[in-house]
């Protein structure tokens, strides 16, 4: 039971991780329906910018505080120079254009800062004995800082799309663009904000999981296949349904990897794509998001 139970934990950690950077996605997809390939980059990169800080004797905090801020201020800066010249209704350009953002910021994070992995301090105590005890099994506080901070993103999150005028112009801008302009939505400044949610909220995971890794040029590589894969579960414009749909692939990833033997760690990844697939085939919109009407 405890071993089930250790292995349910890390399960279940592993899909908070993949369900706080597939909110970044929905953030960017409500924004300007854009699937951002290249957020596990703009992430690492300001987690070296919060290593940088913490090297030069910043507190670990503050240095989160400002990676955040860099990576809200990228994103909009990247929205508005790379995405929104390319026009409404370009999902190939986009994805081309951050398929190309990748190889560049994982470029210049090597050339800036090499190639050698870096230590990042956690932000509570983090000994082997700091740790909850849940039936036997053992959830460490940086653990439950990852999730609770994602919960209460979320609700955020939730709160303002859902109830809020700014969470309307947002789906408005973002579903029907043309429309919106004719009641007055500042469509432009809100496809810009998804992007400086998402900036932030990457920003804010890297130093989250740095920690337990390191900081490397290679921290996000298998974390964005995840992620995207959890977004898709979930579905892309559900706050909710992102978190979700990662957390179920945490858990499935985990039992199945420890109890089918030929899968195994090294094709651990396997069970995040088949669970692609299936939504694919089976649901496109996600467990909980939106579905797309046309009329004909």
């Amino acid at each position: 039971m405890q071993l089930f139970m250790d292995r349910l934990l890390d399960g279940f950690d592993n899909g908070v991780v993949y369900g706080f950077l597939a909110l970044a996605l929905v953030c960017t997809y409500r924004g300007s329906r854009a699937l951002n390939l290249a957020q596990g980059e703009m992430a690492t990169f300001c987690t070296f910018i919060a290593w940088e800080l913490v090297h030069h004797g910043s507190p670990v905090v503050l240095a989160v505080i400002c990676a955040a801020a860099v990576g809200a201020v990228s994103g909009g800066v990247i929205e508005r120079t790379l995405i929104r010249p390319l026009g409404r209704n370009a999902e190939y350009p986009v994805l081309l254009v951050t398929i190309g953002l990748f190889l560049g910021l994982n470029a210049l994070s090597g050339v800036i800062w090499g190639g050698e992995p870096k230590q990042f301090p956690s932000m509570v105590p983090d000994n082997p004995n700091d740790y909850v005890s849940i039936f036997g099994a053992r959830e460490h506080y940086q653990s439950l800082l990852t999730f609770g901070l994602l919960v209460v993103l979320v609700g955020v999150l939730y709160g303002t799309f859902r109830f809020t005028r700014l969470g309307l112009a947002m789906r408005a801008a973002a579903g029907n663009p043309d429309s919106a302009l004719l009641l007055g939505v500042r469509v432009n400044r809100m496809n810009s904000l998804g992007w400086v949610l998402a900036g932030a909220i990457g920003a804010l995971l890297g130093p989250l999981i740095a920690p337990d890794t390191t900081v490397s040029t290679t921290l996000f590589f298998t974390y964005v296949i995840y992620a995207v894969a959890a977004a898709t579960l979930g579905g892309f414009d559900s706050p909710i349904g992102a978190v979700l749909g990662g957390i179920i692939i945490g858990i499935a990833e985990s039992l199945v990897s420890s109890y089918v033997s030929f899968i195994g760690n090294s094709l651990s990844l396997a069970v995040a794509l088949v669970i692609l697939l299936l939504v694919l085939l089976v649901r496109p919109s996600g467990l909980l998001g939106t579905r797309e009407t046309a009329r004909v």
